[in-house]
């Protein structure tokens, strides 16, 4: 590929980057403050959210959150 065809690519792609990137992120900071989760055990979360990309963050907001 040459080196136009990568930048076109970043181009489209580094919005659904950041948002993965800021997911996880939220997710993480979430996941180690609250110590305490639904169904799993918080080194599995950790690990969902880390590979799962942008659906492992969101799995982890709508079903790992333990009810404070």
């Amino acid at each position: 590929m040459s080196n136009d065809v990568i930048i076109n690519i970043l181009k489209i792609a580094w919005p659904v980057i950041v948002l993965q990137l800021g997911l996880q992120i939220y997710a993480l900071i979430d996941l180690f403050r609250k110590k305490k989760t639904k169904n799993l055990s918080t080194p599995i979360w950790a690990l969902i959210i880390i590979f799962g990309e942008i659906l492992g963050p969101i799995f982890y907001l709508m079903f790992g959150r333990a009810e404070e």
